[in-house]
Order: C-alpha cells, then structure tokens, then sequence
C-alpha cells in the first residue's frame, strides 16, 4: 500500500489576496519552535499508519512559503519522515518555492537535505499581472528562480502559472505559458483564478463584490485555459490531470495520490490528512490541523497534534469523492478496481450516467474504465455531479 506524507509550512513574507491556504505573513519565523512542533506531531501521527504496512512515495512540503523554512530544518524532517516511516529511496520529496525567496546556495541546501523536486510559484511571467495578483516577485524573478534551480541540480521542476486575473488577455496567458515552455521545466500546473468555495473569504473576493477589481467573464477564462493547453501541447506537455501538464514520466507524484484517494499523513499548521480503517464503522478519517499558527502550536505542544477537527468518511462519501477526483485523471476511473476497493455496486447503478455521457461525447468507457474526454474535462464538475 502506498502513503504520501504533507508538510505545511504556513508563513509568507507577504499574503497573496487571492490565497486561501493556511498561511500568514510573518517578519520573524520561530524556525525552531515549529520544526518541534511537525517533528513532534509526525512521532504522534506514526502509529496510526503503522498497520498494515504502507510504503510512503511522496513526502510533500506545501505552505505558505516552505522556501524560507531553514534547510537544515527541512533536513530534520526528512530525517523523522524516514525514521517512523518506510520512505522509498526513489519517493518524489518536493518543495514549493517562491521565486523572490531564492538563491543559488540555498536552492543547493534544499538539494543535499533531500529535497530532490521543486515547485516553483510563478503565476505569471508578465510585471502587470503579478502586480494584480499581489506577487512580490517579477517576471525576471521567476526565470531566475528556474535557472537556480537547474545551477543547484535540480532535474525535476514544476511551475505553476494562473491565468484570469484582472486585466488578463487570451494573449497574456498564452504569452505566460509559451514562457514556461522556453524555459523547459518537467512539469506545469495552469490554474483558472478560483474565489469561489474558499476555505476563507479572501481580499480580492471582496474587492471583486464591492466592484473594485474586475475579472474576465468565464467565456474569457474558458478561452485562456484553451490557449494555455495549446501552448504546452505544443511544447510536449501532455495533460494528465485536469490543470497539470508533464513531460513523460515527470506527472506529480504527490497530487496523483489525493486524486486516486490514496491515504496521507498531515503535518504542520492547517494541514489535513486521510486514514482508511480509522474510526468504528467509518470507512475512513479526515482530519484538519489548526489554521493559526499560534493555535496549531499551542495544540501541538499541549496534546502532541494540531487537530483542530475531523469527520468520518462513509463508504458513501468516499465513492462521491473518488468519482469526482478520479474523473481528472486523463487515464479515467477504474470502476472494476474500484468496486473492490470500496466493496460496492459502482458500474450498473450508474449504467444510464454513464451511458448518457458517452452519448454527448464528454467521455469514452470500455466496461471497466470511465475516462472523460477533453470537452468532458473542460464540463468536470458538471459532469461530477450527475453521479451525486
């Protein structure tokens, strides 16, 4: 059995105003301080993966800005990681980076620690729509960041790029993306702006209400998203997941488990993690570390974990939320394996589902897998939930 573990690192040097993960702009980090907390929350989390036995592939360090926690700080967890679980020696151990908070010599500590992945926050390689989105960091930034990358020894680099911002063209966003291709990074993520259904009603959602900033219509983003795709098939990119794009055999590791409900160990501010077999007569168990900072550590060092809350997962709840994550997969949705896995009835309840989307063309079956096609892509979360 396979499990990633997720590392949230929660401080920025400044707070995106479209971000709604668990982070916070801080002058000062208690490096130490919270390194003792994830140490000591991963050691309490241990026991609950140690049967049966898992084999961890994917150790991910999300935030936040994990580029500025200390190497050697990152150098310990790893170190912990590998002490209370069965890390593989070729486990994808990846680093999201800022491009403004990089150099040469620390991408290289992040290196020799263990770190053999990065992912580099770009969003944008054009000065005016990073100004938009709150991004300290410049377009020469971000090609300087990659390069860095490549001068430490990094052959595994993802860059991320958001296309729909205020003032964003057709033509921006394809700029952005033939600007990642020149660069030739393994791997791409390209995300529509999103400030709907955030953990947490973010400053440019508010400004966007109030009628301050104005964002182009969903046709508009439609139509950078296309652009976008176009630019990095013709680069080599294949899409493999709904808003990532990878050269052969560089597809992330870490995410592919989340969208095939593979378990997870969470640890750090805000993080979540997944446990199957974890409650009486639940399927599964999800849980949900502290949002605060100073919470997450107060919790920690009072009871050794930062759950804030959690809920069981029904086999009910686990099947809805495998449908609508495998279904991003451009491999498709096993039905076989996963009428297995979860011991229920999955292909005839939904045989006329199914049917009718093979019927409008927004996916192809073979009697075992589901796959959506690239319009069926493009109508996901409608498609999604026809099943619900």
């Amino acid at each position: 059995m396979q499990l990633g573990i997720y590392i949230h690192f929660p401080y920025c040097l400044s707070k995106c105003p479209y971000c709604d993960f668990a982070s916070r702009a801080e002058a000062v980090i208690p490096q130490e301080r919270y390194t003792e907390a994830v140490l000591r929350e991963l050691r309490a989390r241990a026991a609950g993966y140690a049967e049966p036995k898992r084999e961890v592939v994917s150790v991910y360090f999300g935030g936040g800005t994990p580029s500025l926690w200390d190497p050697h700080q990152i150098r310990r967890v790893l170190a912990a990681c590998r002490d209370l679980f069965d890390v593989q020696d070729e486990a994808e151990i990846t680093l999201e980076a800022n491009p403004g908070t990089t150099d040469e010599g620390r991408f290289t500590d992040f290196r020799m620690a263990g770190v053999n992945r990065l992912s580099i926050g770009v969003q944008s390689f054009a000065d005016s729509q990073l100004l938009v989105l709150g991004r300290k960091h410049s377009g020469s930034d971000a090609e300087r960041a990659f390069r860095t990358a490549r001068a430490a020894g990094f052959d595994n680099v993802s860059l991320d790029l958001i296309h729909g911002g205020s003032g964003h063209t057709v033509e921006a966003a394809a700029r952005d993306a033939a600007s990642a291709v020149a660069l030739g990074p393994e791997h791409v993520s390209a995300y529509a702006l999103t400030l709907t259904g955030l953990a947490e009603d973010v400053p440019m959602a508010k400004a966007v209400r109030r009628g301050e900033v104005v964002l182009p219509s969903d046709d508009e983003q439609a139509a950078m998203g296309e652009a976008v795709r176009r630019e990095l098939s013709r680069g080599g990119y294949v899409r493999y997941e709904i808003s990532n794009f990878a050269r052969k055999g560089f597809e992330a590791v870490h995410n592919t488990l989340y969208w095939r409900g593979i378990e997870y160990v969470a640890a750090g501010c805000g993080a979540c993690g997944f446990a199957r077999g974890s409650g009486e007569g639940a399927f599964a168990r999800r849980y949900m570390n502290d949002r605060s900072p100073e919470r997450y550590l107060a919790r920690v060092e009072e009871t050794g974990i930062g759950e804030a809350s959690f809920e069981e997962v029904d086999r009910d709840q686990h099947l809805r939320e495998r449908l609508f994550t495998g279904l991003r997969l451009a491999e498709g949705l096993d039905l076989a394996a996963l009428e297995k896995d979860l011991g229920l009835e999955i292909r005839s309840p939904f045989a006329k589902v199914i049917a009718r989307l093979v019927r409008e063309e927004l996916a192809a079956y073979d009697g075992t897998t589901l796959r959506l096609t690239e319009r069926g892509f493009d109508l996901h979360s409608e498609v999604a939930v026809r099943f619900f």
